[in-house]
């Protein structure tokens, strides 16, 4: 689980996770910490079981960066199977059952995901689709088709992929780094399934509206070195939909999407890897958003 400025919530999944019957260990990594989050999970969680540790990042190392880890502490100590979760969402112990056993039941699965919703119960995601010509990723159900993607929202994922295909590419600094991860794991001769019995709560993302110029510059970013990583209809596609993009935000006078389009442009072209050793990046937004 990965932590940034947010303790309060980070404290509840952590609760909800021990208190599922069926999570042994919760590894969690503070991007950019202030030494806060140590205080709030000694004073609210059991003291005599030690069943979580934490790392405190002194930098912002992004999703794929601070996720992964996490990923390698768990590979490290010989789990079979880790659960990545949002620190904003939470998941019961019915449900992660379900994603166990769905693991268990099929040893070609690289990974399984539950139902994402949202507070209100309607549907997140059920798995992602993809239109490579548009350079777009949706998370509109299509029923009768096999998800393209599935969202690191919360997904239980097997320690035997991850040894096969790596961690998180950590080219992504947040955004699509959960489509590259799908894409490797096809690649690599490895299936992933919605397990659509099983559902994780997830609230409403307040970044888009704190940090509107540094969501739109990261998303931009994340989708070009996508494309020029995986080629193809892709490349063609963002170019479509970067343009497409300018163009509607033009009209509907958005100068902050457009400063945050013109941004993750910029960090593309920049090419640091990894994504969080940015310069730009740090001059551009610094501690907004990780």
């Amino acid at each position: 689980m990965l932590n940034w400025k947010d303790s309060a919530r980070t404290l509840r999944c952590v609760v909800s996770l021990l208190g599922s019957g069926r999570v042994d260990h919760v590894f969690v990594v503070d991007n950019e910490s202030s030494g806060d989050l140590r205080g709030v999970l000694e004073a609210g969680l059991l003291p005599d079981k030690v069943t979580w540790s934490l790392v405190e990042l002194a930098e912002n190392r992004g999703f794929a960066g601070g996720v992964n880890v996490a990923l390698q502490q768990a590979l490290d100590e010989g789990y079979d199977a880790i659960l990545a979760i949002n620190n904003d969402a939470v998941v019961d112990g019915r449900s992660a059952s379900l994603l166990i056993d769905t693991l268990a039941a099929d040893v070609t699965l690289g990974m399984t995901a539950p139902r994402i919703l949202n507070p209100d119960g309607s549907e997140e995601s059920a798995g992602g689709f993809l239109v490579p010509s548009l350079g777009i990723s949706t998370h509109t159900s299509r029923t009768m088709s096999a998800p393209d993607f599935i969202t690191w929202a919360c997904v239980l994922v097997r320690s035997d992929a991850l040894r096969d295909v790596g961690l998180l590419d950590e080219q992504f600094f947040m955004y699509w780094e959960d489509v590259d991860m799908s894409f490797r794991l096809r690649a690599n001769g490895w299936g992933f399934r919605v397990c659509r019995d099983a559902t994780a709560t997830h609230e409403v993302s307040t970044n888009r509206a704190s940090y509107p110029v540094a969501i739109k510059a990261y998303h931009t970013w994340s989708a070009i070195v996508f494309a020029r990583k995986h080629g193809g209809a892709w490349w063609g596609g963002s170019r479509m939909w970067i343009g497409l993009s300018a163009v509607a935000n033009l009209v509907r006078m958005r100068s902050g999407a457009l400063r945050g389009l013109h941004a993750g442009i910029l960090l593309s072209r920049e090419g640091s890897i990894p994504a969080y050793e940015s310069e730009l990046r740090d001059r551009k937004f610094g501690r907004a958003l990780s």
